[in-house]
């Protein structure tokens, strides 16, 4: 609780010795709370931002690259489409709610036992198969002139940079996202002794 923080840190000056109890599950110290009050809201600007990105490079591929006779320029299209469309997918995920006033999620001394990897392979997956469906979808009908090498590079260009869109958001995440991650630190930083190592076995 902060009263009980405070008195910690009138003794010792030190707001790390903070102890958790195993139920400690809500948001105990002012810099958790602040945390997780952004945490608790759905980040619409950065996910507003890649729609329109994704919007965006739509609009420009169909109206101003379509029309232009450099093939290298044209590309330009599938590689923005890919780069935000993947961005939204993966952005979206993380822009969810991540904390609640009465429930702020940190990882047990013994570590994290449910990894956000496999749900972003997954989304990365999604996108990198998706992003030339989507690129394609809203060009249209594809001009005779095109050469076959171009038509399918857009795939190839596009499914790369769907890919690395989707790998954006945990480089550069959105709030709520940033704020999970940080009151995990918090938590970990916090608990008596530090971080730990140990080991089981089982018969």
């Amino acid at each position: 609780m902060p009263a009980e923080q405070a008195a910690v840190e009138a003794r010792t000056g030190d707001a790390r010795l903070y102890v958790y109890a195993a139920t400690d599950l809500r948001p105990r110290q002012p810099r958790e709370i602040e945390l997780c009050a952004r945490g608790a809201v759905f980040d619409w600007q950065y996910a507003g931002a890649m729609a329109l990105g994704v919007a965006g490079s739509e609009y420009l591929s169909l109206g101003l690259l379509k029309q232009s006779e450099t093939p290298g320029f044209r590309l330009i299209g599938p590689a923005a489409i890919g780069l935000f469309w993947g961005a939204l997918l993966s952005g979206g995920y993380l822009s969810l709610p991540t904390c609640d006033p009465l429930w702020a999620y940190g990882a047990p001394p013994e570590g994290n036992v449910r990894s956000p990897w496999p749900l972003a392979i997954a989304i990365s997956l999604l996108a990198t198969i998706t992003a030339p469906v989507l690129d394609y979808a809203f060009l249209g009908p594809v001009p005779n002139h095109w050469p076959v090498p171009e038509r399918s590079a857009r795939i190839f260009i596009a499914m790369g940079s769907g890919l690395a869109g989707s790998i954006f958001p945990y480089l550069v995440p959105p709030s709520t996202w940033a704020a999970k991650l940080e009151i995990e630190r918090i938590r970990v930083g916090t608990l008596a002794g530090g971080p730990f190592v140990s080991y089981g076995s089982t018969f």
